[in-house]
């Protein structure tokens, strides 16, 4: 199977939240073999910056970190066109 690796998420936080994110979701549906596949597409720093944001979510829980990762983040696709030339005038 083919999983993102969100590489298109300029924000970094955020991309490394959703890998995390999507690690433990594959971990969990497919088991353990498909989510160490899916790891070993990052590199070893990658990889460091996964196992951190996993500390935080479990010292923080998931909610407090999602709202960390997107703080500030633009989400055009979700915005009416007035809202979003607000925040990029």
């Amino acid at each position: 199977m083919n999983y993102p690796t969100f590489n298109d998420i300029e924000h970094t936080p955020l991309r490394i939240y959703n890998r995390t994110v999507m690690f433990f979701n594959i971990l969990e549906d497919a088991g353990q073999t498909p989510a160490q596949d899916y790891a070993t597409q990052f590199s070893q720093d990658e990889k460091v910056e996964m196992v951190a944001m996993t500390q935080l979510v479990k010292k923080h829980g998931p909610k407090t970190v999602k709202e960390w990762v997107t703080k500030n983040v633009v989400f055009p696709e979700y915005m009416t066109e007035e809202e979003v030339l607000k925040v990029t005038a």
